[in-house]
């Protein structure tokens, strides 16, 4: 299965949503990400996880890397993304437990993360990414 991670970008900040309560994985902070819908190119899925997830109005603006998750469940796309709209987050219940817009170069330093997603906010990010 195909997956998107939206790193959604406002000036030297990206935003990060804790997994809530209900989700797989509860408590692990990442970027916003999602599974594609059948036929759903990657920036389409990040624009709508985008909204879904927190609300937010996006541009993807090019993909950066690829992954696959440990355990091969998913192929994870990864997008530089910027704001088209307000930066007022409304977080879905339902999928996120909590949200902070953190700097870039501090994001791999949240307690809970994947180790791919550590990996790239520390060393992928920093040098794949475009002003």
């Amino acid at each position: 299965m195909h997956a998107i991670v939206a790193v959604i970008e406002s000036g030297d900040e990206v935003l990060m949503v804790e997994r809530a309560a209900i989700d797989t994985y509860p408590g692990y902070w990442n970027a916003v990400t999602g599974g594609l819908d059948d036929g759903e190119d990657q920036r389409a899925g990040c624009i709508r996880e985008a909204f879904e997830e927190v609300g937010l109005e996006i541009i993807p603006v090019r993909k950066v890397w690829e992954t696959i998750t440990s355990r091969a469940h998913f192929v994870l796309h990864w997008w530089q993304c910027e704001l088209a709209g307000p930066r007022d987050v409304t977080p879905n219940p339902e999928e996120v437990g909590d949200w902070q817009w953190v700097k870039r170069d501090a994001a791999h330093l949240l307690p809970l993360m994947f180790a791919d997603s550590r990996w790239f906010f520390r060393e992928i990010y920093p040098v794949t990414r475009r002003p």
